[in-house]
């Protein structure tokens, strides 16, 4: 009786050790920058492992509109590369990997840059098509990433101190 039962638990640990194994999570690692220089096209650098379509999304700061560039993901040395911007203007974007219809990965942050006309940092000087998507065909995910950014990682236990839509007289 006991082998049947260590046999059942061994193959029960056997089939979710594969099944974690083949489930292998993207990720992304990126330094922020500290400025962008105006009139160049910014050339972002990143890390990012797992397979998928490499996007970023941007906009300029007091501006509703969301855009969107295709980046390249070569794994080490992936790169997004954003349109120019003029001296003076501060934008925000983040980056995610997107497999089929699903975010696989996403930066920590929504990043804040300025962009100046001095700045040290790499922009792309050779660029033939630039892919870039603005107004309502690439708000959705903005929107609804904004919502994930703005609830965080902490775990509210119990019940919330603020009213919610299903629950308006908590307090």
């Amino acid at each position: 009786m006991k082998a049947r039962i260590y046999a059942v638990v061994a193959a029960t640990l056997l089939v979710t050790t594969t099944a974690f194994a083949a489930e292998k999570k993207a990720s992304m690692e990126y330094t922020p920058i500290s400025c962008i220089k105006g009139g160049e096209l910014p050339l972002l650098q990143m890390n990012i492992d797992g397979e998928g379509e490499l996007r970023s999304y941007f906009r300029r700061i007091n501006s509703t509109d969301w855009c969107s560039v295709e980046g390249t993901n070569a794994g080490p040395l992936s790169r997004v590369v954003l349109p120019k911007f003029e001296s003076g203007d501060e934008i925000e974007y983040f980056f995610v990997l997107i497999q089929g219809r699903r975010v696989v990965a996403r930066s920590p942050h929504i990043y804040r840059v300025r962009v100046n006309a001095e700045c040290g940092l790499p922009f792309a000087r050779h660029v033939m098509r630039l892919a870039l998507s603005c107004g309502q065909d690439a708000q959705g995910l903005p929107s609804a990433m904004g919502a994930g950014y703005a609830v965080g990682d902490s775990l509210v236990e119990g019940d919330p101190d603020f009213a919610t839509p299903d629950r308006p007289d908590q307090r």
